[in-house]
C-alpha cells in the first residue's frame, strides 16, 4: 500500500463583488477600522456601517481577514496581500 501525501492548502470561499470591494479597501489602506472601511465603500455604494461590520466579520470567518482589538474598536488586517 502506498501512502499519499496531501498538501494542506486552505481553499477559501470565493468573494462576492461587495466583499471584493471591501477587501480592496483593506488591501490598499492596510490595517483599518470598520469606520475607515465604511467611509471608502460608502462613496460608491449606499450602505450602513453595520452592513460593513457584518461583511468584515464574514470575511474574517472565510479566512481573508483577522482583527485586533484597539480600545473598543476592531482593526482589520488582510491575511494575505492582494493578487
Amino acid at each position: 500500500m502506498t501512502s499519499r501525501r496531501t498538501a494542506h492548502a486552505r481553499v477559501r470561499a470565493p468573494l462576492t463583488d461587495l466583499e471584493n470591494d471591501v477587501m480592496k479597501v483593506v488591501w490598499s489602506a492596510g490595517p483599518c477600522s470598520v469606520e475607515a472601511v465604511h467611509d471608502v465603500v460608502a462613496r460608491t455604494r449606499d450602505m450602513k456601517e453595520t452592513t460593513v461590520r457584518t461583511l468584515l466579520r464574514r470575511l474574517e470567518h472565510k479566512g481573508y481577514l483577522r482583527h485586533e482589538v484597539d480600545g473598543r474598536a476592531y482593526v482589520y488586517h488582510a491575511v494575505e496581500p492582494s493578487r
